[in-house]
C-alpha cells in the first residue's frame, strides 16, 4: 500500500473513529513514517549524535533501492514490517510468506486492540502496527525475502473502464523490463509484480496465485473495515464498523482516483480531506489543512523517540513470535 491508504485512508478512519485532528494526524504520520523510515544520509553523522543524545534507539522500517541492492538488512526490514509471515507451509521459507487472516496477522491485531489511551506511545503503537497490518492484504502471498517463491507467471492487467485501461498501458510500458528482471535475478517481495499490489484501483491477477483476480479495491475495504474496529475499540467507541455511506465514500476514492502516481493520488485524497468530502462531525481547521511531512515525527526529538521505540518493540514482537516456531531470521540488534 501506498501514502493514499498509510496516510490518508487512516487519518481518515481514525477521524471516523473519534479520534481528534492532532492525534489522527500523528497515528497516520507513524503509519505511513514506516514506509519512508530508511537511511537518507549513511555519510552524516550529525543525526546520529542527535539520537544518541536523545536516547533514541534508530531501527529502519524501509530500504531505498540501494539498500535493496546490497542486501544490507533487508529480511530484518521486509519480513516484520511489510511482509508479516503467514506462518503456513512445510519450509521455513513457506512459513515467511505473507498471509492476511493468518495466526501472526491476528496476534497483531489482538496487540492493537489491547492498546489503551492512557498508554503514552499508543499513536505511534497505532500507527507503526497499523502500517504491517494493513500489508497482510496488499502483500498476500508474497515473502520479504530474496526467494524464487516470489517468481510471478503471467501477470495479466484487468480494466473497469477507459482511464483505467491508459494507466495500465503506461505501467506495462515502463515497467515490463524491470519486470522481468526482478523476476529472475532479484525476486524480493513483490518486486517481480512491479506494483501492482500496492495500486487500490487495480484489477490483476497471476498465474499461480490470483488465477480469478484480485480486485484490489475490494482487498484495500476489508483492511479498512478490520482497522476502522481496532480504532473504534482503542478510542473508546461502541464497534460498529463502518456504515453504508462510509463504505461508499472508501470504495469511490478507491476505485475512482486513478493514477500510478502515487502523489497525485495522494493530493486528491487530501483534497477530499480539506474539502470535508468525509463529512466528520467535528471537522476543523486540523483538517481543513492537514498535511503529510516525515518532519512532523522526525523533527520533533520527543516523537522521534517515541516512534522509533515502537518500531523496536513491534521488531522485538515479530522477532519473538518467529522464534516460538523455531523460525531465527531476524536478529538482535537494530540494522544499522
Amino acid at each position: 500500500m501506498d501514502l493514499d491508504f498509510h496516510f490518508d485512508t487512516v487519518y481518515v478512519l481514525s477521524r471516523w473513529a473519534k479520534f481528534g485532528s492532532p492525534n489522527a494526524s500523528l497515528i497516520a504520520h507513524s503509519s505511513q513514517l514506516v514506509d519512508d523510515n530508511f537511511d537518507s544520509n549513511p555519510f552524516s553523522d550529525e543525526e546520529e549524535e542527535k539520537n544518541i543524545e536523545a536516547g533514541v534507539n534508530v531501527r529502519y522500517s524501509c530500504q531505498n533501492i540501494w539498500g535493496n541492492i546490497t542486501g544490507k538488512g533487508n529480511s530484518e526490514i521486509w519480513v516484520p514490517f511489510h511482509f508479516l509471515p503467514g506462518l503456513q507451509g512445510e519450509t521455513d521459507e513457506d512459513k515467511l510468506v505473507c498471509k492476511k487472516h493468518s495466526e501472526l496477522s491476528e496476534g497483531l491485531k489482538e496487540r492493537l486492540l489491547e492498546t489503551t489511551l492512557d498508554h503514552s506511545d499508543y499513536v505511534f503503537r497505532l500507527g507503526v502496527g497499523l502500517h504491517v497490518f494493513a500489508d497482510t492484504w496488499a502483500h498476500q502471498e508474497f515473502a520479504g525475502l530474496n526467494n524464487t517463491l516470489n517468481k510471478v507467471q503471467n501477470l495479466i492487467f484487468a480494466n473497469q473502464g477507459s482511464m483505467v485501461e491508459r494507466v495500465i498501458g503506461d505501467l506495462i510500458g515502463s515497467s515490463s523490463v524491470l519486470s522481468k528482471i526482478m523476476d529472475e535475478l532479484m525476486p524480493l517481495g513483490h518486486a517481480a509484480a512491479v506494483h501492482c499490489p500496492d495500486m487500490p484501483y487495480l484489477w490483476w491477477k497471476t498465474g499461480e496465485r490470483f488465477s480469478d483476480g484480485r480486485k484490489n479495491w475490494d482487498e484495500f475495504m476489508e483492511a479498512s473495515e478490520e482497522i476502522f474496529c481496532i480504532l473504534q475499540k482503542v478510542s473508546g467507541e461502541e464497534v460498529t464498523g463502518l456504515s453504508d455511506s462510509q463504505k461508499k465514500l472508501l470504495l469511490r476514492c478507491f476505485k475512482g482516483i486513478q493514477s500510478d502516481d502515487i502523489e497525485e493520488r495522494h493530493q486528491e485524497w487530501l483534497r477530499r480531506i480539506h474539502e470535508n468530502y468525509f463529512a466528520f462531525e467535528d471537522f476543523g481547521d486540523g483538517d481543513a489543512s492537514v498535511e503529510y511531512h516525515t518532519g512532523n515525527i522526525i523533527a520533533d526529538m520527543d516523537f522521534r523517540k517515541q516512534f522509533y521505540d515502537e518500531v523496536n518493540h513491534h521488531f522485538d514482537w515479530v522477532k519473538e513470535k518467529l522464534e516460538d516456531r523455531d523460525i531465527y531470521v531476524l536478529k538482535d540488534e537494530p540494522v544499522y
